[in-house]
């Protein structure tokens, strides 16, 4: 019985790194824009937490983000 309790928290372990990792890599892969500016900006930056979720605006890279009409952030400089 220890012995299956121990496996399965392994498992409940390595499936929640999986997810952080993936999570991660998601993140760093994402630019945030608002619809009510034309900055974009890092995920981290202290300005997206000021910018509503309905007016957040995902892009996949930093080119993307340019060809939509958007500048960099000067504070977090993506």
């Amino acid at each position: 019985m220890f012995k299956s309790t121990k496996k399965q928290i392994a498992i409940i372990l390595l499936a929640l790194i999986t997810l952080l990792v993936t999570m991660s890599t998601v993140l760093a892969n994402t630019y945030i824009g608002s619809a009510k500016s034309d900055k974009f900006h890092y995920p981290s930056c202290r300005y997206v937490r000021q910018i509503y979720d309905e007016n957040k605006i995902y892009f996949g890279s930093r080119e993307e983000a340019l060809n939509s009409g958007y500048i960099p952030c000067k504070v977090c400089r993506p």
